[in-house]
């Protein structure tokens, strides 16, 4: 469905339950499609007010009609050409109407929404980053007294990861880290830390990381483990990673076995994601690992694709690498609810930030 369809489908109403709840939470997360909609939203709420006066007017002339038939006149006492007296205020609405035109049709273009624009490729979802946050931090410094936190380098790319185990291996996307000079990953229960590539998988898309100070993982206590068995079509699914700074939520279903052009390494999820999902962990109810966030498809809003465990484990069990195993029976998430699996599964979760020289 196109983003259009959607706005229409939201603002009127017509919307599945389910539709309507990954509306309202993409608008949450994603700040390019909250913009296009609500461009969106004042097009139709211009052109709504337009459709109303043009009722009047129409309510307003049959009303004189009745009163003074079809050939009664009504002369202005000034005597005005039609542009003299309306040009100003014809001109200002149709230039706000074009502008919003343009402003929407801009934001769909950028977000890549247009239709007409898109392709049916799979968008990496590796995310360029613009830092902001150190002149925030300085701000709310100031005005707190606190001290600011450590004032990195911005990182050239950023995207998401998981831990493998308690040995301190951790999988991304190989896209993401490709070229890289130095990786480092962190999140809130994790400073900072320096990463190297163990292992590169470029046709699966996966890498393997591994943090360099063992002190880092020490005590790790990996709660998750990796499912072993297919899944099923239809079979409710989340996901976690990094987008934007902190760490965000997504939800949905397996809607396909299969990824882009039948890839069987690969399946296909209804959950929403954006630049900085790649490399996320793809979790079933009982919070077992059953992918990888590899990307989303272009021209389809809210399909995404993730790299099967099944395949990634091969990959990983055929490198031999020592002290890369994987736990497949754990099943310390199983009987928790969401909120709690999330909060056992956030420490092992990354921010991936990786840099370049060019």
């Amino acid at each position: 469905m196109r983003s259009v369809d959607l706005f229409d489908g939201y603002l009127q109403g017509t919307l599945s339950t389910e539709e309507h709840k990954q509306f309202e939470l993409r608008l949450k997360t994603d700040l390019v499609f909250e913009q296009a909609f609500e461009q969106h939203k004042t097009l139709v709420e211009t052109l709504q007010n337009r459709a109303k006066q043009e009722v009047f007017k129409a309510q307003l002339k049959a009303i004189h009609t009745e009163a003074f038939g079809n050939d009664a006149r009504v002369i202005s006492i000034k005597q005005e050409g039609f542009f003299q007296r309306f040009g100003k205020t014809a001109f200002i609405a149709a230039s706000t109407g074009l502008i919003a035109v343009i402003t929407t049709v801009a934001l769909l273009s950028a977000g890549g929404y247009l239709l007409k624009r898109q392709s049916n490729e799979i968008t990496d979802l590796k995310r360029e980053v613009v830092e902001l946050k150190y002149s925030q931090n300085g701000i709310v410094s100031a005005f707190t007294s606190q001290p600011a936190p450590p004032r990195y380098a911005p990182a050239n790319l950023e995207g998401s990861g998981f831990a493998l185990n308690n040995n301190g291996f951790i999988i991304t996307s190989w896209h993401t880290i490709s070229d890289a000079d130095s990786i480092f990953i962190e999140n809130k229960f994790l400073e900072r830390t320096l990463a190297k590539v163990m292992i590169s998988d470029p046709k699966l898309d996966i890498a393997i990381l591994k943090i360099e100070t063992d002190t880092v993982y020490k005590n790790w206590n990996v709660p998750f483990a990796y499912a072993t068995k297919p899944s099923d079509l239809g079979e409710k699914v989340f996901t976690l990673g990094f987008p934007r700074k902190e760490v965000v939520y997504g939800e949905g279903a397996l809607s396909a076995l299969s990824g882009h052009y039948n890839d069987t390494t690969m399946y296909q999820v209804s959950i929403p994601v954006n630049p900085g999902n790649s490399g996320g962990p793809v979790m079933n109810e009982q919070g077992n690992i059953i992918g990888m966030i590899r990307g989303k498809l272009s021209s389809a809003e809210g399909t995404s694709y993730a790299v099967k465990i099944s395949d990634i484990l091969n990959s990983i069990n055929s490198s031999n690498t020592e002290g890369l195993n994987v736990n497949v029976s754990k099943k310390g998430l199983k009987n928790l609810k969401r909120v709690e699996q999330i909060k056992r599964i956030n420490p092992y979760v990354f921010n991936i930030m990786v840099y370049k020289e060019n």
